[in-house]
């Protein structure tokens, strides 16, 4: 989110929609919060901070619902929400944290956070607020649980 309204946002959730119906592409849906840091919109006065952690929330909430039987995955993504909010994410409807990350350059470039994490925080962060780790490769093919 940056400076769509409610309305722009049905508009992309309906859009996604009809995508999917279309070309059943989707594996996962990520919804990521836009980070100011460093842009020309930033620069500009346009926008001056993110949408922060309860507008992430709610899109997650409204993508499990809206997206169910059409996206089977709704990631958490702590490389842009950090691994509290991804962990608030997974009790808010997303199934799936996100992954180990190497040589991530995108969302490093805004200064927000750092953008990698080893496989045993990660598991560890999920295990704190009780749930169970399944290791996944990148077609959502189970590899190991714990």
């Amino acid at each position: 989110g940056s400076v769509e309204n409610n309305s722009d946002i049905v508009e992309h959730f309906y859009k996604i929609v009809k995508l999917q119906e279309k070309t059943k592409g989707f594996m996962a849906f990520i919804p990521w919060n836009f980070e100011p840091n460093n842009t020309l919109m930033q620069e500009e006065g346009i926008v001056e901070y993110g949408t922060g952690g309860t507008q992430l929330l709610r899109m997650i909430a409204i993508s499990r619902l809206v997206l169910d039987g059409l996206i089977p995955h709704i990631q958490s993504s702590w490389l842009t929400n950090g691994v509290g909010m991804a962990q608030l994410a997974l009790q808010y409807g997303a199934d799936d944290f996100g992954g180990t990350l190497i040589g991530e350059e995108v969302v490093s470039c805004t200064g927000s956070r750092s953008t990698e994490l080893t496989d045993k925080i990660i598991r560890d962060a999920i295990h704190q607020i009780g749930y169970q780790v399944e290791e996944r490769d990148n077609f959502y093919n189970p590899i190991s649980v714990s």
